[in-house]
């Protein structure tokens, strides 16, 4: 995996500075190009009639935001990041970094997440759910308790679930490319009964499902990593708990797993595991397209 550009979008919160620390350390570690990228609030156009009271502090909340982006990107130039910033404002954050995406074209996203769960995520969602959901790059997702991992060193223990489609296939070579020379390579596959509705003409009304043997699952796992070699794992459960379980066991510092994407109606049935393990993982998670 090349990384020659990383975007980082930050709120200023700790979450947000936690995540932009990671992306230093890749930046500085690869030898790429980062960017802040800082979506003023508030997050919607001010009409024609507002009073100049409210344009003047609107005004100020656009200086302080670039004074203060100005401030790291200098810093970080004089510690030898090649380093910038943009803003936006008068839009949602997803509709915002997904613009940025398209116009710095990053090979990754870094982003923070406050890892909402229950009522109030259904209230206020995630942008960082969103972005990595609607982006067409690899994002790193972690929480502000997650561990970061330095610049003078790669990942010495990758987790990587598997479920045998091009998406995870991706993340695999992903993990590969990242994993220290020394470092050790978990896959996980999980023995479950998904049900995709676009992948049926019958919806939800489909044949019965027969998952695999542990044999043939051991065989496909054999025949996908050829020469490069893995710890492998294969577990019959949810895949949500049985990932985080291997992620605890394994002590991994780092899981790296294929995302389909999916929206709307699907989405809505179907949920994302990705996603999932992104909301409750204690480590980052590189989600990849």
């Amino acid at each position: 995996m090349h990384v020659n550009r990383i975007l980082v979008p930050t709120d200023f919160s700790d979450t947000a500075n936690h995540a932009e620390a990671q992306a230093i350390a890749l930046a500085t570690r690869h030898g790429a190009q980062l960017r802040l990228f800082h979506v003023v609030e508030p997050y919607w156009a001010p009409p024609p009639h507002m009073t100049d009271a409210v344009r003047d502090y609107l005004d100020t909340l656009v200086r302080e935001a670039n004074t203060r982006l100005a401030s790291t990107v200098d810093a970080l130039r004089g510690a030898g990041v090649d380093a910038s910033y943009a803003t936006a404002q008068a839009m949602p954050p997803n509709d915002a970094i997904v613009n940025a995406v398209e116009t710095y074209a990053p090979d990754m996203v870094v982003i923070g997440t406050h890892g909402r769960r229950g009522l109030q995520r259904f209230i206020l969602g995630s942008v960082a759910e969103k972005v990595l959901r609607t982006v067409p790059v690899n994002v790193l997702s972690l929480n502000v308790n997650a561990p970061l991992v330095g610049a003078d060193r790669s990942y010495a223990r990758v987790l990587v679930p598997i479920d045998f489609s091009a998406y995870s296939r991706r993340a695999l070579d992903v993990a590969f490319d990242l994993l220290a020379d020394d470092g050790v390579l978990h896959v996980v596959h999980v023995l479950h009964a998904p049900v995709y509705p676009a992948f049926y003409p019958g919806g939800f009304a489909a044949a019965p499902f027969l998952p695999p043997t542990t044999d043939l699952v051991e065989e496909h796992l054999t025949r996908w990593l050829g020469e490069r070699h893995a710890v492998r794992d294969v577990r019959l459960g949810d895949p949500l708990h049985e990932i985080l379980e291997a992620r605890n066991e394994t002590d991994a510092e780092l899981i790296v797993m294929g995302t389909r994407g999916l929206t709307g109606l699907e989405h809505v049935m179907m949920g994302s595991v990705s996603e999932r393990v992104v909301r409750r993982s204690p480590v980052a998670v590189l989600t990849v397209h």
